[in-house]
């Protein structure tokens, strides 16, 4: 059942062919990928899913366990409450290390989209 933490905005990009949401507080700031203008570290989401992203168009500057990280992402889509779409806890057999990070599943009727936890990704196996 959909609980009262699931409401509130959420950001929704693609990356490597999967539908994602984060919190919009987990997010500081998005860019278009010409736009950059800094240097530092920046990693491909798609790398986290263990799929390649061909077509990196945007910059996500994400909160996540104290520090900004900076990732590249597919498509970014407006900013969306999904209070309406269905939610979908994840199957607690399924839980893995790798997994961590997906809260679950909203759908919103024509797909699935997972919510992810920026503060449970494992940054560190990315590199």
């Amino acid at each position: 059942m959909e609980t009262k933490e699931k409401r509130g905005a959420y950001l929704i990009f693609e990356s490597g062919g999967y539908a994602l949401a984060v919190r919009l507080e987990q997010i500081e700031r998005v860019w278009e990928k010409s736009d950059l203008g800094f240097s530092g570290e920046v990693i491909d989401f798609g790398s986290i899913l263990g799929v390649r992203d061909e077509e990196l168009r945007y910059c996500l500057e994400v909160k996540s366990k104290g520090e900004l990280r900076r990732v590249l992402v597919s498509k970014i889509e407006p900013i969306k409450d999904l209070q309406l779409a269905v939610w979908l806890d994840f199957p607690k057999i399924m839980r893995n290390k790798r997994n961590e990070m997906i809260e679950g599943f909203f759908f919103d009727g024509s797909r699935m989209i997972s919510l992810i936890d920026l503060e449970r990704v494992a940054w560190e196996r990315v590199r």
